[in-house]
């Protein structure tokens, strides 16, 4: 009996924190539409059918150290790979599984100044604001010097 108490108050809590994120992925908006996007099939990603590919976002380019990053991959300093903040990546989640995420993989331009490079999303950064990106050691060296540590840049989708 007590047990069955226990268990049925874990489900209530589990069901809230559902119902909880379901929530925050709606829109704020009554005016703002949400669009069908399947993130997963590359053809999607060019400027004619993916609504963000020609929007650039500015925001601060950081640098991090790699391993087992959110989308389930492992990934060493010198891959072309990157972390959005946890704002962005967290809005696209699907089920609740950040391997699942349907951002994991998607390519991305990252320019700075005359510099430019493409990168893969691989990870979620937390301590990002919405439209910063962390990188590799490889990647800020290639448009930046590692002892800046936090520049201003412009990425979007590709």
């Amino acid at each position: 009996m007590i047990s069955s108490a226990i268990f049925e108050r874990k489900a209530i809590t589990m069901m809230g924190f559902l119902l909880i994120g379901l929530a925050m992925g709606a829109p704020m908006d009554p005016q703002e539409t949400m669009t069908s996007l399947n993130l997963g099939n590359s053809r999607q990603w060019n400027n004619t059918h993916s609504p963000t590919a020609t929007q650039a976002f500015g925001g601060d380019l950081t640098w991090y150290e790699t391993g087992l990053g959110a989308c389930g991959w492992f990934n060493r300093g010198g891959d072309h790979v990157c972390a959005v903040s946890h704002i962005v990546y967290d809005r696209a989640n699907v089920d609740g599984n950040p391997n699942h995420n349907p951002l994991c993989g998607r390519p991305i331009h990252i320019q700075r100044g005359d510099r430019g490079i493409d990168v893969t999303l691989v990870d979620r950064c937390e301590g990002c604001g919405e439209f910063d990106i962390d990188v590799t050691r490889g990647v800020f060296e290639a448009l930046g010097n590692l002892d800046e540590g936090r520049v201003r840049t412009d990425w979007w989708w590709i």
